[in-house]
């Protein structure tokens, strides 16, 4: 009651411009779900409506008259075609693409190694050994050289040190090695090597999940993250609401 419907022309007009210049929280829930995810939509917009309509069996009444926005994802609903990712990909035909929700929600948790911890060894003392070289590739963002030398570091120094190798999949992730990424987030999520690491696996291990599309995964893993308020919890519900979700729902 009292929310406002966004319109199919306001729809267009923010998808084109790119920018959202209204408050999403004075619009209704259909609504807020479709601004959330403008700036994932690839397609126009005038093609998904047209294609909802006619897979719902829709049509304009005479004198040109479209059917309303809100109509339309309320009689979606009513069919099940309104699915759980609320980003306009609640239209099953909707191309909306995982990668640019992966880039517009992916950042790289700062390695802090134990020497520094314990204040053994101050930020700026630099010693030549290998993981030393792959934290400093990789918090420089130089995700390619650090992949290497914490695979040289696992391999030649301490194939045991799974705190690095929770790091070494972030460099995997971040080139698109999904698989052997998933790998080892589960593992560092099932049996984190300190309990400060289980909680980041799992937010890396979703946004793994949703750049192969596997939205499904990647929801159950977000919606416990929630839970807390700490970074990874504020950054689950920030891409829950690009899904058009609220923690819980």
């Amino acid at each position: 009651m009292g929310k406002k419907n966004l319109t199919r022309e306001d729809f267009k007009r923010f998808h084109r411009t790119g920018k959202v210049d209204v408050d999403p929280s004075g619009y209704d829930t259909f609504s807020q779900a479709a601004l959330g995810g403008v700036r994932y939509q690839k397609e126009d917009p005038e093609l998904i409506f047209s294609r909802m309509e006619n897979q719902l069996g829709l049509h304009s009444s005479s004198g040109g008259r479209r059917i309303s926005m809100r109509f339309i994802m309320a009689a979606a609903a009513s069919v099940a075609i309104l699915i759980s990712v609320g980003y306009l990909a609640f239209f099953q035909d909707a191309s909306v693409s995982g990668e640019e929700m992966y880039r517009a929600h992916f950042t790289a948790i700062s390695y802090v190694d134990d020497d520094v911890k314990r204040g053994t060894r101050t930020q700026g003392e630099h010693t030549e050994d290998i993981e030393t070289k792959a934290v400093l590739a990789y918090t420089e963002g130089d995700y390619a050289k650090a992949e290497g030398l914490f695979q040289l570091h696992l391999s030649q120094t301490d194939h045991q040190d799974r705190t690095a190798r929770f790091f070494y999949g972030i460099t995997l992730l971040e080139q698109g090695k999904l698989k052997p990424a998933i790998s080892i987030f589960e593992d560092t999520r099932n049996n984190p090597p300190i309990a400060a690491l289980k909680r980041p696996a799992t937010y890396y291990l979703a946004l793994a999940h949703i750049r192969l599309e596997q939205h499904d995964k990647a929801l159950r893993l977000l919606q416990p993250l929630t839970e807390r308020e700490d970074r990874y919890g504020r950054k689950a519900i920030e891409i829950l609401a690009d899904y058009g979700l609220q923690p819980g729902s």
